[in-house]
């Protein structure tokens, strides 16, 4: 569970979304150690590191249309295992198939949402990511 001194994996190939989600992860009170990859390549070394230093963050937030790996790819590189059970992930994206919900259920996805389009909907993201992070404090 996230709380203070707890880490985030943040991937975004969007400054401004990455800007944008750390806000609303702040105004919603979720304190955390915010650790950012801004490309699926980037993150799956971030990734493999935590596993190799036995330093999984507790939430990974991933957009999956990334440069040089998409986020699909990352999941599927990194067995459910590596990642453990402690890490939730949370996937922001477009709008999705059945097939490709049903693939991230299968790779440990804990949640997906619809990426934000306007600024009350990404303040809105940080209270849906605590409420899933802390839900005994929802």
């Amino acid at each position: 569970m996230l709380g203070a001194k707890q880490k985030l994996l943040l991937v975004d190939d969007s400054r401004e979304d990455r800007f944008l989600i750390k806000q609303a992860l702040i105004d919603s009170d979720l304190h955390c150690e915010i650790e950012e990859a801004w490309d699926g390549e980037e993150a799956e070394l971030c990734l493999a590191r935590c596993v190799e230093n036995d330093a999984l963050p507790d939430l990974v937030i991933l957009d999956l249309s990334l440069p040089k790996r998409s986020g699909i790819e990352i999941l599927e590189r990194l067995s459910p295992h590596e990642l453990g059970r402690r890490t939730k992930i949370i996937v922001l994206s477009s709008l999705l198939s059945e097939r490709e919900q049903v693939r991230l259920r299968e790779l440990g996805v804990d949640h997906v949402f619809t990426k934000p389009i306007d600024l009350h909907e990404f303040l809105a993201l940080g209270t849906k990511v605590k409420n899933l992070a802390l839900p005994t404090h929802a």
